[in-house]
């Protein structure tokens, strides 16, 4: 798949986004996932309004590879939230479930889980981007955004389509 054919299924996601739609396309043998990111109630405990948006982008060629990018406003200045894709919904208790791993039972570290850590700058806006070299299954269902100074609080979810 080349760098044009990513772009122009990225395009397809982040147009979906735009207008509130959580939704899955498949085009030239990619799938992706989009969704918006929703408040938690653990983000009023600390003083945050997260909203955005998340796109897992599946590619099946050369044994499969996965792209979340993540963009979220409403969040402290200049930090990094720990964000990880779950294997639940965000309706689930807790919301999302546990970690999604690509070998289930495996390693807790952002070879074996997606973790597309989000930077913020000085308004509170982030950027999260993580790359894998495998094509995440099913269960990879959402995506949560951890508070930096307690992660056992979960300050956002996104179901994935």
């Amino acid at each position: 798949m080349t760098t044009h054919t990513i772009r122009y299924v990225a395009s397809v996601a982040v147009a979906l986004a735009g207008v509130g739609i959580a939704h899955q396309v498949t085009a030239s043998g990619g799938e992706v996932a989009s969704g918006t990111i929703v408040a938690l109630p653990g983000a009023a405990t600390v003083g945050l309004e997260p909203a955005g948006h998340v796109h897992m982008i599946r590619l099946p060629a050369d044994g499969g590879r996965t792209r979340v990018v993540v963009h979220v406003t409403g969040l402290a200045p200049d930090a990094s939230y720990p964000v990880h894709v779950h294997n639940g919904p965000c309706s689930g208790t807790p919301a999302g479930g546990g970690h999604y791993q690509h070998t289930v039972g495996g390693a807790v570290d952002a070879v074996n889980e997606i973790w597309p850590v989000v930077h913020t700058n000085s308004e509170g806006v982030g950027l999260g981007i993580a790359t894998h070299d495998h094509f995440a299954r099913g269960d990879a269902r959402s995506l949560i955004i951890h508070y930096p100074q307690n992660t056992a609080i979960r300050v956002a979810c996104a179901d994935l389509g």
